[in-house]
């Protein structure tokens, strides 16, 4: 799996996103996207840039935030892919279902 600007590449095939990749990464058989924060996204709401797509690029889940702050977006995977949020927490998320299961706050 490969990216570049909006664009993510799964086996061969190649899906238009809506917004710049930051971070993609195959976990399972998800591809587990982080969008990159851009002018097209809202300031007044929370951006949900953390998405998994099935292998044939259906959506099939968004990452639930540890926040309801419209401040709050992820940053990028970390070990044993947790993922770094912008708000100051490690988040472990489900990667089944895209649900928050536990978030450390480290500020």
């Amino acid at each position: 799996m490969n990216f570049r600007d909006n664009i993510l590449e799964i086996d061969g095939q190649e899906i238009e996103m809506e917004f710049p990749i930051r971070r993609a990464k195959r976990i399972n058989d998800l591809a587990v996207v982080i969008f990159d924060l851009t002018d097209k996204v809202p300031r007044s709401s929370q951006y949900q840039n953390c998405r998994a797509f099935d292998l044939k690029a259906n959506h099939v889940w968004t990452a639930e935030h540890p926040t309801n702050g419209n401040t709050d977006y992820y940053i990028d995977f970390m070990e044993k892919n947790k993922l770094w949020n912008f708000a100051g927490f490690v988040c472990e998320i489900d990667f089944r279902n895209g649900k928050l299961i536990d978030a450390q706050f480290t500020k």
